[in-house]
């Protein structure tokens, strides 16, 4: 009886241990979600032979097709210790994950710990450029985010940031371009970036920029110079054409000469246009009726 015992004894541990080695989780399952991209992460099995299958189960799954699973398009059979899941958990939904792997001739289940929703998603903000170009001052988002984005731009002076305008930002290629208001002072600009399809924003530091100093008198200066360019040219081009004036006239206004049979005729045979008649007239005198 003591044998029998200890047979049954020793083919449950026996059954135990090939149980847990068979159907334990071993795998260190993660997911890396940033800026809306889902990354499936484990820790890989060192077997001869090896590959990993991706399964998830959303609500609808879970509710409305009696708890089936669906295969992750990227993600069968594959040696790669990682999946993309972005195009798979497309919805603001609870998403149960699970790994299946076969290690030689052993088949192992990993689930997620917990469900996984994309709106947990982390939110790392772009990168934002400020440059002065003479008089305008360029803001620009470099942004590679695989959605749309909103920014709320905040510009105000060092100091008084109190004192603060805003602009919206919506359409790529996320960019700003404003005058400089504020000369020899430090203009400064602080962003905020919302998604709408998840209702998650985050903010982006402050730069601030110092704008030249144009002196007062700088535009009266310049003023007074042009006038003083025109009127030099206007002098040097009436002496100018004094002085070449003759040789202008000479070279561009020819004076067409007589033709030949005016000049031929002597002075007298031309008509007099005077009255030389010597025939005596009377005067002409009208009387009154």
């Amino acid at each position: 009886m003591l044998q029998i015992s200890l047979i049954k004894f020793l083919l449950l541990l026996i059954f135990t241990i090939n149980y847990s080695s068979s159907f334990s989780t071993p795998l260190n399952m993660s997911m890396h979600s940033v800026n809306m991209k889902h990354i499936l992460k484990w820790t890989p099995l060192s077997c001869s032979t090896v590959n990993y299958t991706v399964q998830f189960q959303g609500e609808y799954e879970l509710h409305n097709l009696n708890g089936s699973w669906v295969n992750a398009h990227d993600c069968q059979e594959i040696s790669e210790n990682k999946c993309d899941l972005t195009p798979d958990l497309s919805s603001d939904l609870d998403y149960s994950i699970r790994l299946m792997t076969k290690c030689d001739s052993e088949t192992f289940w990993t689930q997620l710990p917990t469900t996984f929703n994309r709106r947990n998603t982390m939110l790392v903000a772009p990168n934002m450029t400020v440059a002065i170009e003479g008089d305008i001052i360029h803001v620009g988002f470099n942004t590679f985010l695989p959605f749309d984005i909103t920014v709320r731009l905040f510009v105000s002076i060092k100091g008084a940031e109190q004192n603060y305008s805003t602009h919206v930002i919506g359409m790529f290629p996320y960019h700003f371009s404003t005058n400089v208001t504020h000369r020899g002072e430090k203009m400064c600009f602080r962003a905020e970036v919302f998604v709408e399809a998840i209702n998650k924003s985050c903010n982006i530091d402050t730069q601030c920029v110092i704008t030249k100093n144009t002196p007062e008198f700088g535009i009266p200066v310049m003023v007074s110079t042009a006038v003083v360019i025109v009127i030099a040219v206007a002098i040097i081009l009436g002496c100018s054409a004094k002085r070449f004036g003759p040789y202008i006239k000479q070279n561009f206004c020819h004076r067409e000469p007589l033709p030949s049979p005016l000049l031929d005729l002597p002075p007298k045979n031309f008509v007099s246009c005077m009255n030389n008649s010597s025939e005596q007239t009377d005067p002409l005198v009208v009387a009154p009726a």
